[in-house]
């Protein structure tokens, strides 16, 4: 009290601002053609592929995952003698939209089944419905160009590159096609993302297919990657789950194997990995923090339609891309 008699006010604390916080999905291939668009024309449901993840979809601010299908130019998928030339209908771009997918990696094999007319259309399909794109484009520029995501006010880069610009096995190269081996446009693209993101996921399709054990230029991709300032690495094309490694304390998936797909003829091709991404961002700080990756392993149903794996279909699928240390998930209280 002062001398007057009237109190003295405390002073005003500063607000405590809380911390940011966001959460996405990263899954592998979604093929929207062939088998699967054949389930969604009987179904008479562009949705239908998604719908079995659909709770899952729903909890995250977006979703992320390799397009290994380009949309054809018919308004549905014509039919190809070949059937390793993927066309997808184009109303099966309403269940993209639908499931929350944000940004998609292009850069894959299939790139130019619909030729770059149909690289063109895709993106074009893409952009119009607000779903960004990585890893091809009309130019090696356009296609080494990374993309961000806003989720909360975390911003969330990507970046993508493939092992082969057409089905090919890599024997061709192609100026709309980000490849693995250009470590000098990989280190380009990330050399000043930070500046600019909060978190920087790099995504690549490459690898032996129908294996879970990495190959050498996935793994080299990989290093380099994490060297040159990515936060989370993750890879699609194998078709099967593979393993896992911490490069320098960040987090490598090598292959999430398959999402969307029509491969039934196989347990390992209808397994998949989808993953959870938790980041926090403290106020007034460069970047987000990864808090949590959590491990949600899925089988896909009727060549088309995954779903959340039962408790013993998780631990097997797992164990045998060698996960089972990871079944808590990465960071929180049970992760490494």
């Amino acid at each position: 009290m002062t001398s007057c008699g009237v109190a003295r006010r405390p002073p005003a604390l500063p607000a405590i601002r809380p911390r940011a916080s966001a959460t996405f999905l990263v899954v592998g291939d979604i093929m929207l053609a062939r088998g699967v668009a054949a389930a969604s024309e009987r179904s008479r449901d562009p949705r239908r592929p998604f719908s079995g993840m659909s709770d899952v979809l729903h909890s995250v601010a977006f979703a992320f995952g390799n397009l290994e299908s380009p949309f054809s130019a018919s308004a549905q998928a014509s039919p190809s003698a070949n059937r390793l030339i993927f066309g997808a209908p184009s109303d099966a771009l309403s269940g993209l939209i639908d499931a929350g997918f944000r940004i998609l990696n292009l850069a894959n094999n299939h790139a130019l089944d619909q030729g770059p007319a149909g690289l063109r259309r895709t993106a074009r399909l893409l952009d119009e419905n607000a779903i960004q794109h990585v890893g091809a484009g009309s130019d090696l520029d356009q296609a080494w160009q990374p993309a961000i995501v806003t989720a909360n006010g975390i911003r969330v880069a990507f970046v993508g590159a493939s092992y082969a610009s057409l089905n090919d096995l890599g024997a061709a190269r192609s100026p709309l096609v980000a490849r693995i081996e250009d470590r000098a446009r990989l280190r380009r693209a990330l050399a000043s993302l930070h500046a600019r993101a909060d978190f920087v996921v790099v995504t690549m399709h490459a690898g032996n297919e129908y294996t879970h054990t990495p190959n050498q230029a996935q793994t080299d991709f990989a290093h380099a990657a994490v060297d040159a300032g990515a936060d989370l690495v993750v890879g699609a094309h194998s078709h099967w789950v593979q393993t896992f490694e911490s490069y320098n304390r960040k987090p490598v998936f090598y292959g999430l194997g398959n999402f969307v797909f029509d491969q039934d003829w196989s347990r390992e091709t209808t397994h998949g990995l989808a993953l959870r991404v938790r980041l926090a961002k403290l106020p007034g700080a460069a970047s987000a923090a990864l808090e949590r990756i959590e491990l949600l392993p899925v089988v896909i149903e009727h060549a088309s339609t995954p779903r959340l794996a039962t408790e013993r279909e998780r631990k097997a699928i797992l164990h045998d891309a060698g996960l089972d240390g990871l079944e808590g998930g990465i960071g929180g209280r049970r992760g490494t």
